[in-house]
């Protein structure tokens, strides 16, 4: 098993890649496990755009400007608004782990096999997870390409994982398309929590 600077470097090309792809879309499935017994599921597509982000979860769409989040709840009719936290947007968005790896983390990678594609699986532990928000952190880089094919994120005992089912790249996607459209949803209730 390889120690730091491998691993670091496989993170340093993932990110990279990801931020070159510029605006992206991605179609991935989440799962919440206590031990290895998984609590809850679901799918999704996300749309990102370095700090913005729409999400759309099973008929419920997300969109955050960076600062805002709309979340519009067909069944209330509602759209609930505020600025969360950046702990809060972390757990929403798979590629935050991208700003964090740097910083307070010991590192290893070793080669493995994810869905049948060679990948790095990169294993980040926390060196104060007392003070740290994420305990632990696995990342599966497919190797042929340094794609991010599975995170996932350990905080006290609940593990998150994130699997990765499509990736696109360099969208055409403009600010607005983080913003929730206010004119689409002329009698929508508005819950303003700011």
């Amino acid at each position: 098993m390889a120690q730091d600077a491998d691993a670091m470097k496989v993170l340093d090309i993932a990110a990279e890649r990801i931020q070159k792809a510029g605006n992206v879309k991605i179609e991935y499935k989440a799962s919440i496990f206590a031990g290895s017994t998984e609590k809850a599921s679901n799918s999704g597509t996300m749309w990102l755009q370095q700090s913005k982000m729409k999400l759309e979860v099973e008929g419920i769409t997300t969109w955050y400007d960076g600062k805002t989040r709309w979340c519009y709840v067909p069944s209330a009719n509602e759209v609930s608004i505020d600025q969360p936290s950046n702990k809060e947007m972390a757990a929403m968005n798979p590629y935050t782990f991208m700003g964090i790896y740097k910083k307070g983390f010991k590192m290893t990678v070793k080669e493995t096999v994810l869905r049948g594609e060679a990948v790095y699986e990169v294993h980040l532990n926390a060196k104060f997870p007392k003070k740290m928000d994420v305990q632990e952190v696995f990342v599966d880089v497919r190797k042929s390409d340094y794609q991010p094919l599975c995170i996932r994120v350990r905080e006290d005992n609940d593990w998150q994982r994130v699997s990765v089912l499509s990736f696109q790249g360099n969208l055409k996607l403009d600010d607005s398309f983080f913003t929730f459209p206010e004119k689409d949803y002329p009698n929508v209730l508005i819950n303003d929590m700011r």
